[in-house]
């Protein structure tokens, strides 16, 4: 018997450059060893997608006539069946993993990039690298508007980036000389990503000459973080974490929530820790090269998910 249908796509984390990013400094971003998988089957009734993990009891969209006010899920797979130009086939897709929704671990990009995957395989033929790409772009664009594109391209190439705005190009591949040891924990946002920027933009906007100093300092921990992870330096990274995180606290995107995590895990054996992505909640990544099981004991017993992963390898 033939195997069905199939594709999958890592999750995404920002080890260093978050909200800086947005003023032109660096950022490093990177493919998770968590993520999410796609498979394909004939339904007649069909096209359908089940998300078994999202949601209190899984997910279930079932596309109806053209021209009816989706959801926002439902409108992205909408996206992505006509980005694989099948309009509406008999087909249900199942997609299911261990990356949540909404906490900043991309899982609208590999959302995309994994069904994206599924969908040509489900139509045997492949899309090219670029045509992923303004497949994934046009699909992640329902659940976030004209988005800077790091997410779906970190997802879909599944590596480690430096990304810059301005640049060209804007992302150059970093070569881990390691697979980095993590353990990512997470908690519901409080707010939208766009509130966290917006809200950053106000500070920024009153005093900025001391804000451009905290972006300064932000990317140029990130160009040391690069070099870290060049070199293998994983005690390195976990100092580079601690200051990185106090100057995002300093930003006043960190919530109680995310200190909690961070010293937590600090406490329990990571050499740092610190928030990835907008912050206000959502959720951290800490360095554990040793005993990661205690440090995401830890923080499941405080109330926190939590799960041991890696970046790299």
């Amino acid at each position: 018997m033939s195997s069905l249908p199939a594709g999958a796509a890592p999750g995404k984390i920002i080890l260093f450059g978050e909200h800086a990013v947005v003023y032109g400094r660096p950022a490093v971003a990177a493919a998770l060893g968590h993520g999410l998988g796609a498979t394909a089957e004939r339904d007649p009734l069909g096209p359908c997608l089940r998300i078994p993990s999202w949601g209190k009891s899984g997910l279930e969209v079932r596309l109806q006539a053209p021209g009816k006010d989706f959801d926002a899920i439902a409108r992205a797979f909408a996206a992505a069946l006509d980005a694989a130009g099948l309009g509406r086939p008999p087909v249900a897709i199942t997609l299911d993993g261990e990356l949540p929704l909404g906490v900043g671990l991309g899982s609208s990009a590999a959302f995309a990039v994994a069904i994206l995957r599924c969908l040509a395989a489900y139509r045997r033929e492949p899309f090219t690298s670029e045509g992923l790409l303004e497949a994934a772009a046009l699909v992640e664009a329902v659940f976030h508007g004209n988005a800077s594109g790091l997410d779906h391209t970190v997802v879909a190439h599944g590596a480690c980036l430096r990304f810059q705005r301005g640049l060209d190009p804007a992302f150059a591949p970093i070569a881990l000389a390691h697979p980095v040891p993590l353990v990512v924990a997470w908690t519901p946002r409080e707010g939208s990503t766009r509130d966290a920027v917006a809200g950053l933009q106000v500070r920024h906007d009153a005093h900025r000459v001391w804000y451009e100093r905290l972006f300064d300092h932000i990317g140029q921990l990130a160009e040391e973080g690069i070099v870290a992870l060049e070199k293998g330096d994983i005690s390195g990274l976990g100092v580079l974490f601690d200051l990185n995180q106090g100057l995002l606290n300093a930003c006043g995107v960190s919530s109680l929530a995310n200190e909690r995590m961070v010293g937590i895990a600090r406490r329990h054996g990571a050499l740092g820790a610190k928030l990835t992505g907008a912050g206000m909640g959502g959720a951290i990544i800490a360095v554990v090269p040793e005993q990661p099981r205690r440090v995401v004991d830890a923080l499941r017993g405080a109330g926190f998910d939590a799960i041991a992963t890696r970046v790299g390898g």
